[in-house]
């Protein structure tokens, strides 16, 4: 809690769903605009619409957050900020960002509107907190995996407002790491298009047949007082593709919930069973979880069978609609109208401490029947299409005078917009306008490093030796396994090589190793560091410290921002080099990165025009050949449709498993048991090698080569080939995106 608040956050798909959250007791509403939002296919507003969303919600003093939770383009960034100018002007809450170019970009024009981190940010503890929290970020949506244990850290660190889903479906993947909607089929979740291939069966190593990444339904009526206790400030609502009923129906028990426990603290808390059973009916799957918030992982969170829906009684939704979304939300006022004759008639409207008043001509003597009290304040307290109702109105009248009809009407529709307006200027964020109107060239001139308050030193570093790269085209090679690493010593035309942090701490041996071949081949060695680093892994960090401070390590290359504040911290010196993790899809996200990394790695899902787009090839590196990895997830794959091999992939070595879909496509899955992730990897290799002569007159820093479940024999044969130009047929693989790139 802050300041005792908890906020409950709705999601709205449509203008009905806004109104349903808001009549049901909402705090707050997430939506998405036209652009830039993560439901691509959602109704989703229009641009007029914002603007009536804010004023509809600040009149009934809520906060409206904007989903801006989308990578974005290079050719998009134009649009962006004419996008969000208008409905900044208007009061804009907050918005919830992925790209870190686009936060950076928002923050420097807009520097005083909130900006929150979306759990597409993939922010697992207090390090990627705090080094978002330099960027400008009020708020930290934390990946869906986190403990209670871990948001309470974050929350303690960092001071930040923590926001976290209570309810409705779960992605399998860590949100923002997942790949596989968008490589075999086109569709990303980077850009709000998931098409939902984890819920589909596949087959497993046994031959049953399954549904082993399908989620269940996150429930957390009964964990409310926990999750209120770690520190969670903001309580969110998934949905924004379904109806208000849902809408309406989950926000108005959760709300009851919340100020229950608030309210009496002192007294046992327990869910009401006919409260479980009508939630568990309103839209979500059948079958439900509590989420991660107390488990790490468990087959018991997966559905296995088909993900069907439990549908609600009829009466069950008519009683919903009857109660929130039937009727149209008042706010109770109060009115004063004075009409006597030769005075000017006056009508004050008054909603608790605001009041305002409208004077018009004077009352003239009836000439037939004046009006009466009693008229007067019946078409006075006629408040007709507004958000007011009547509560109490008094009448001051000499029973001789009379006004037209129309100016009645007039007066009191003025006095209405007049105080509506007064209202939503006192519930509506006040913006400092001044930076948001400056010239838009002038603005896009300025670079992320204008914001260098926070890691000056480190920035100006990297700011500095980021752009010394004079060589392009070298081959890097990256290698997970013990094999793959002794299969590198007949090719010295390696340049570039990354090693496995936990290969290394495993085998003190294959240091050594790595250094001779440093020396023999005259090539750069770096540090890979884990692909998810949550609080399991922080015993590992004073290992990888060691190595990294080794004369044989030239750099390190780091897949998320939490290994990326980590190294900020510890002072580190040498080279970094952000991973695809670590998105790079336009300029401004470049120039920010580059203030802390020497070098970055091209994403997986831009196309070759796209990444032309980005410049600076020079000081990049492109993924030419690999196993590309599809989603990263806390569940074990194999726990779930097996049982756990506990260590039997410990530091340094992988188990593979593998499951088949629909159509006999086969997908490894490393098990990554030290850390407690999955890895599952498409079907066949990327490979580029079609392309190459196009690439190289890119001028890429760097091609790399990432082998992740070859074996050593393997590893060899795809570098003579690459490296060699020995022959080599590569029957299965695929471009990628590099071709045709993702809407």
């Amino acid at each position: 809690m802050i300041d005792g608040r908890v906020e409950l956050l709705a999601p709205a798909g449509d203008f009905s769903c806004l109104m349903a959250a808001i009549n049901s007791g909402a705090d707050a509403v997430y939506l998405g605009g036209p652009k830039f939002g993560a439901r691509a296919y959602a109704n989703n507003f229009t641009d007029t619409e914002l603007i009536e969303a804010l004023n509809v919600a600040h009149l009934f003093n809520k906060k409206i957050y904007l989903t801006v939770n989308t990578l974005v383009k290079s050719k998009e960034l134009d649009e962006l900020i004419p996008y969000i100018e208008p409905l900044y002007q208007a009061g804009l809450d907050g918005v919830i960002v992925q790209d870190i170019g686009v936060l950076s970009l928002l923050h420097r024009h807009f520097p005083d509107l909130k900006l929150h981190a979306s759990t597409q940010m993939t922010i697992t503890g207090a390090y990627g907190a705090m080094f978002l929290k330099n960027m400008g970020v009020c708020r930290i949506v934390p990946a869906r995996e986190l403990s209670l244990d871990e948001i309470r850290a974050i929350r303690e660190k960092t001071g930040l407002e923590i926001e976290c889903f209570i309810h409705g479906s779960m992605c399998y993947s860590y949100s923002g790491q997942c790949l596989l909607s968008s490589i075999i089929g086109g569709r990303s979740g980077n850009r709000g298009r998931c098409a939902g291939p984890c819920r589909l069966p596949y087959t497993d190593e046994g031959g049953k047949t399954s549904y082993p990444l399908s989620l269940k339904d996150m429930y957390t009526l009964p964990l409310i007082p926990e999750l209120i206790e770690a520190g969670i400030y903001s309580f969110k609502i998934e949905g924004r593709m379904k109806g208000p009923e849902y809408v309406a129906g989950v926000t108005s028990i959760y709300r009851r919930y919340i100020d229950k426990y608030i309210s009496e603290q002192s007294k046992e808390y327990h869910v009401d069973k006919k409260d479980e059973e009508l939630i568990k009916g309103l839209y979500i799957r059948k079958d439900i979880c509590g989420g991660y918030y107390k488990q790490h992982n468990s087959k018991t969170m997966l559905t296995m069978s088909e993900a069907g829906y439990q549908g609600s009684s009829d009466e069950v939704l008519d009683n919903i609609r009857r109660k929130y979304l039937n009727q149209k939300p008042l706010l109770d006022v109060k009115g004063h109208v004075v009409v006597i004759v030769g005075k000017p008639v006056s009508f004050i409207l008054s909603y608790k401490n605001i009041s305002v008043s409208v004077e018009s001509e004077a009352a003239s003597p009836a000439k037939n029947r004046p009006l009466l009290k009693q008229e007067i304040a019946e078409r006075f307290s006629k408040l007709g299409d507004t958000y007011f109702n009547m509560e109490n109105i008094t009448v001051d009248t000499d029973e001789h005078a009379f006004i037209p009809v129309k100016t009645m009407n007039e007066i009191r529709r003025l006095a209405c917009d007049k105080l509506a307006t007064a209202i939503i200027s006192g519930n509506t964020s006040k913006h400092n306008t001044t930076d948001s109107v400056l010239d838009f060239d002038k603005r896009q001139s300025k670079t992320a490093t204008d914001n260098a308050d926070v890691c000056d030193s480190f920035s100006e570093k990297k700011a500095c030796t980021c752009q010394n790269t004079d060589s392009t085209n070298l081959f890097a090679v990256s290698v997970s396994t013990a094999q793959q690493l002794k299969a590198l010593s007949d090719f010295p035309d390696i340049k570039k090589l990354y090693v496995d942090a936990d290969i290394l701490c495993a085998d003190t041996g294959l240091y050594e190793y790595a250094a001779s071949l440093k020396k023999t081949c005259d090539m750069q060695i770096y540090l890979s560091l884990p692909y998810i680093l949550r609080k399991r892994s922080y015993k590992y960090l004073s290992q990888y410290q060691k190595l990294l401070e080794k004369d044989s390590f030239d750099g390190t290359l780091v897949r998320n921002f939490e290994e990326l504040q980590w190294l900020i911290e510890i002072g580190y010196d040498k080279q970094i080099i952000s991973d695809h993790t670590l998105y790079v899809w336009n300029t401004e996200a470049d120039n920010v990165l580059k203030a802390y990394v020497d070098c970055t790695t091209a994403p997986l899902e831009l196309n070759r025009g796209e990444l032309s787009a980005l410049g600076g090839q020079s000081r990049r590196e492109l993924l030419i050949y690999g196993h590309m990895p599809l989603m990263y997830s806390a569940n074990c794959i194999r726990n779930t449709v097996d049982k756990c091999v506990k260590n039997g992939a410990s530091l340094g070595t992988q188990e593979i498993y593998r499951l088949t879909d629909r159509y006999g496509n086969i997908f490894p899955i490393a098990q990554q048991c030290n850390h407690c992730y999955n890895i599952l990897y498409n079907t066949v290799p990327l490979s580029l090698h079609g392309q190459l002569n196009n690439i190289k007159n890119m001028g890429f820093g760097a091609l790399r080569l990432d082998f992740t479940i070859e074996n050593a024999y393997e590893t060899q044969k795809i570098l003579d080939y690459y490296i060699n130009g020995s022959k080599l047929t590569i029957k299965d693989f695929t471009n990628g995106h590099f071709k045709r790139g993702v809407e």
